[in-house]
């Protein structure tokens, strides 16, 4: 099996740090406002990093997909929650978003479980 997963959570960290470099107040900003949004509140980090999952496989944003995938995994997300959470996005999103779940998103979490 491919990394891809682990290619793709690769170059996002490697574009963060770069973006970082040259504009390190805003990405400094976009952290903080975006990572506020995933702390555990009334819905648990790992649910909301299931609904951005799911948002991120309808969008088809493959780096998204494994960022939050990568995130579920961390926050001790069950498969099943994972699958259910990527079918809800194909029942909303239709075609392309069942082909991204059961090929990049799937591919993701076994290689992320397989770890």
């Amino acid at each position: 099996m491919t990394q891809r997963g682990e290619e793709l959570l690769k170059e996002y960290r490697n574009g963060i740090e770069t973006l970082t470099e040259h504009l390190p107040e805003a990405t400094k900003e976009y952290n903080h406002f975006t990572g506020s949004f995933f702390e555990d509140g009334e819905l648990k980090k790992g649910t909301k990093h299931l609904m951005a999952l799911a948002i991120s496989v309808k969008e088809g944003d493959e780096a998204s997909i494994a960022y939050h995938m990568d995130q579920c995994v961390e926050a001790e997300c069950t498969d099943k929650e994972i699958y259910e959470s990527m079918g809800v996005s194909a029942a909303y999103g239709g075609g392309s978003a069942m082909s991204q779940a059961v090929t990049t998103g799937l591919n993701i979490l076994q290689e992320f479980r397989n770890r």
